[in-house]
């Protein structure tokens, strides 16, 4: 059906007629996003990771600007920085300024390479064993991906392009979310903000807590954490009727407790670190998984990088 409606689309360029275009022939050409790049960058394993770097095309602020570490830059990157751009146009209406953004993503990767994903974003499987992931055997590379972002990728990006790291936030979803609240469990000084959106706690909660309560050495205990979930992300919502019918499915949902888990998760981060972190949790009216993302990132990028705050 695709490669017919593929060939469908060809034939219909082939009879077209356009008095500028020599014999009736349309010249397509790639969409191109101005102020974006993108390329490899190898880790110590010498595997490449793609990146994605997004500058604005304004001059920067005194100190350089803020920048947003993305992960699952191949799926997000351009949901992000489109709307950034937009928001920004006039930040004193949407209290959104220019933003650097660096995008961790995988070499030809159309949305996610699954294997690697969960290779980089964990420790080891998950606790919740028949959690209904894509089977895969590929856990427990995390350690080296924090390495790779903190000792490689980070000092190359402060070298290249005109950022402040004081200024620094991580986003992720789903699972890249469950990652940004590890990092912060493990290294809350790596960034300014952490913004976890939809994360799936579930992954290794009870591992996470024991992380969190750990003391951290030289650290001043300032930095901000964002919080967000879907209403509907323990029970399907009205319109997904056949997930309603399917009783497995909804008995997984409600396992995995992603809305209890991050309330509690912001609560316990609070009492840990007290009056230097500010924490914010949002559950999202009308809100599911696959939408989180998209509605929260106003709300998101204002949290980590507003001027008043």
């Amino acid at each position: 059906m695709w490669m017919e409606a593929r060939r469908c689309v060809a034939e219909n360029k082939k009879n077209m007629r356009f008095p500028a275009l020599e014999n009736g022939a349309l010249a397509a050409r790639s969409l191109f996003v101005p102020d974006c790049e993108h390329f490899p960058l190898p880790g110590a394993d010498g595997r490449n990771h793609e990146i994605y770097v997004h500058v604005p095309a304004v001059e920067p602020p005194p100190g350089g600007f803020p920048v947003l570490y993305l992960l699952d830059a191949n799926a997000d990157f351009l949901l992000v920085v489109e709307t950034l751009r937009r928001l920004s146009r006039r930040p004193r209406a949407s209290g959104i300024h220019p933003v650097v953004v660096v995008g961790i993503g995988y070499p030809d990767g159309p949305d996610y390479d699954l294997d690697r994903r969960y290779e980089d974003f964990t420790r080891g499987p998950p606790e919740i064993s028949d959690a209904g992931w894509q089977a895969s055997t590929c856990y427990g590379g995390q350690a080296a991906f924090i390495d790779f972002v903190e000792n490689r990728l980070k000092p190359f990006i402060r070298a290249t392009f005109p950022v402040c790291e004081r200024r620094s936030a991580l986003l992720g979803h789903s699972l890249a979310g469950y990652l940004v609240l590890d990092w912060l469990c493990q290294r809350p000084q790596s960034f300014r903000a952490f913004l976890a959106v939809s994360p799936s706690i579930w992954w290794g909660r009870e591992a996470m807590l024991a992380r969190l309560a750990k003391p951290k050495a030289a650290f001043d205990g300032r930095f901000r954490a964002y919080l967000t979930v879907g209403q509907w992300e323990e029970e399907p919502a009205p319109w997904q009727s056949d997930l309603s019918a399917n009783v497995s499915y909804t008995s997984l949902r409600r396992r995995r407790a992603m809305i209890g888990n991050v309330r509690a998760f912001s609560e316990h981060i609070g009492e840990v670190y007290g009056d230097g972190v500010t924490v914010r949790c949002d559950i999202e009216d009308g809100g599911e998984h696959s939408s989180s993302l998209i509605t929260c990132l106003p709300r998101a990028l204002r949290f980590a990088f507003h001027d008043g705050d």
